[in-house]
């Protein structure tokens, strides 16, 4: 306080360029007495002080329960628009609003997964929803599995082919002409003996030729396969020689063809490139254009393209509509296994290896049309790991807790899962969802009960300091109150030793300025009986002893003058 009231004299003094307008400057002291005697009379009203400290506990109680209570808002960064992630996080801000929860999302709409993963890094966002393909998704502590995706590459149907012309007539061959030409003639009737015996032989003839007509049967069905088979292979040998293309069924077959990836969904160049670069097809040897979902049939329709490249969930409406696009004339289209998935999860973890079953693409015919083997990768929700972790807890509390209903949001889109809390688990969980996930979540007296009980222990030593400062006060007022009284006494044994008038009109102008003093004093503080009973003895004390030694200086003065008088005459 004394440096205070000393700083602010000196402003003071600067500030003035002379003398105080209502007379003499205040000093430092009696600025103090000022203040000391305004908190005195401050402490004296007890009602005042009650109620003051009642609104400043209940101010306190009011500021802890608002921030025990008060809804959390968290940024989380998803793109771009329109998409998958964008429309999760749209899902989870609407129903966490509608349930009127702790937890207040907000969406920081980015360009796409590397600039939500740009925005995490620079802190302009809490939250991020991250395929684990994208820059350093695993390292950032997951709340969530929000889905699976997986990576389809589709060859579109072929369009219908044009009417053929009509084939010319072959003729016959020569031998099949010589066989139906040549029919025995029929001989001769007789009569007689030779007639009979020519009955004979034309029975056994009969037989014969029976015999012959099967053997030639079977000998024509033989070479009517023979034939077929031969027309077979010249069609073949015709359409390779036409330069039709082989049927598109291996990646590395991808080498000279257009492949167009499918914008909106979680399919990239990137991506793309990772299996190119495992079979060994040089990137500059695939043509790669960007289709906007919309444009997709279209594309297809004007063989624009030779295969499809999107990547989302299953059973999502992005790999649906790619379905459906590349649908022609009734014929589903076909897909290009990615069979050594295996091999590439080895040598990237942030893949995994999967099987689809036959039709879970859907479609008329339903595609696939048999057991697809391909890529996948989790989509994530991810936290910064010094973010509030009971704020985190909520969120993954409120997650899981609501993942029916924010699956029939989105259908086929959402799938939400937990990830792995082994210690050897390939992704780090978020500590807040840790505790949710393994039912370690504290209550108000687990999280707080420690401050509770040394807050017991520290207040008595703040009310111990406050009736200290209290006694302070009281007692300086005391210990004023004393220096006066001995003020005065002092005087009363200077009085009886003053060796002069002058000295003794001195010390009367001390006990004056020491009334006004103690009158003061008493304008601020309540004397009590024995307080003023001694300030009176002392002043009647200290009267006395002036006025008896006034007398005797006069007394004394006046025989030094006679004495004077009698020596001179």
């Amino acid at each position: 306080m004394k440096l205070w009231l000393t700083q602010r004299m000196r402003r003071k003094t600067k500030s003035d360029t002379g003398p105080h307008a209502h007379g003499r400057p205040i000093s430092v002291e009696s600025l103090e007495h000022l203040v000391r005697s305004r908190v005195r009379m401050f402490l004296r009203h007890t009602w005042l002080v009650t109620i003051l400290g009642t609104l400043v506990i209940g101010g306190c109680v009011w500021a802890a329960i608002y921030a025990m209570t008060a809804p959390h808002i968290m940024r989380i960064a998803a793109g771009p628009a329109g998409s998958a992630s964008d429309k999760i996080v749209h899902v989870l801000i609407n129903r966490f609003a509608a349930d009127k929860d702790k937890i207040r999302l907000q969406l920081v709409s980015t360009g796409g997964p590397k600039e939500s993963a740009d925005a995490m890094s620079k802190g302009s966002a809490d939250l991020a929803v991250l395929p684990s393909t994208v820059g350093d998704s695993p390292s950032w502590p997951v709340v969530a599995i929000m889905r699976q995706n997986i990576m389809a590459l589709m060859v579109p149907a072929p369009p219908a082919a044009a009417p053929a012309a009509a084939a010319p007539t072959v003729p016959a061959p020569a031998k099949k002409q010589a066989a139906a030409s040549g029919k025995k003639e029929k001989p001769a009737a007789k009569t007689g003996r030779g007639a009979k015996t020519a009955k004979a032989a034309q029975t056994k003839t009969a037989k014969t030729d029976k015999n012959d007509k099967s053997s030639k049967t079977a000998k024509s069905e033989d070479t009517a396969a023979d034939d077929d088979n031969d027309a077979s292979a010249a069609s073949s040998d015709t359409a390779a020689a036409a330069g039709e293309p082989d049927k598109l069924d291996k990646v590395t077959k991808l080498s000279g063809k257009r492949v167009g990836i499918v914008t909106g969904s979680v399919a990239t160049a990137d991506l793309l490139n990772v299996v190119l670069d495992h079979y060994g097809v040089p990137r500059d040897k695939v043509q790669v254009s960007l289709i906007e979902p919309k444009d997709l049939a279209q594309a297809v329709k004007d063989n624009r393209i030779d295969v499809i490249f999107i990547a989302g969930s299953p059973t999502g409406r992005a790999i649906s509509d790619a379905v459906d696009a590349a649908t022609q004339n009734g014929q589903a289209p076909s897909f290009v296994d990615i069979d050594q998935a295996d091999g590439i999860v080895n040598r990237n973890p942030a893949f995994n290896s999967i099987d689809i079953d036959a039709g879970t693409f859907g479609g008329n015919p339903p595609s696939p049309d048999d057991s697809l083997k391909t890529l996948s990768f989790p989509e994530y929700l991810v936290a910064r790991k010094s973010f509030n972790h009971d704020a985190v807890a909520t969120l993954a509390k409120l997650i899981y807790s609501s993942r029916l209903a924010l699956a029939a949001a989105m259908p086929g889109e959402i799938q939400i899962k937990a990830p792995s809390t082994d210690k050897d688990a390939s992704v780090l969980v978020h500590p807040g969802a840790l505790a949710y996930l393994g039912d370690d979540q504290k209550s108000f007296f687990d999280k707080y009960g420690d401050d509770i009980f040394y807050g017991l222990l520290i207040f008595p030593i703040f009310g111990s300091a406050i009736a200290g400062m209290a006694g302070y006060f009281r007692n300086s007022g005391r210990t004023r109150r004393l220096r006066l009284l001995q003020k005065l006494l002092d005087l009363v044994r200077k009085a009886h030793t003053v060796p002069s008038l002058e000295a003794l009109d001195q010390l009367q102008h001390e006990v004056d300025h020491l009334v006004a003093a103690i009158i003061h004093q008493a304008e601020h503080e309540e004397y009590d009986e024995n307080a003023q009973m001694s300030f009176s003895l002392a002043l009647d004390q200290v009267r006395f002893a002036i006025d008896s030694r006034r007398a005797m200086l006069l007394g004394h003065s006046g025989d030094d003058k006679v004495g004077g008088k009698y020596a001179a005459a």
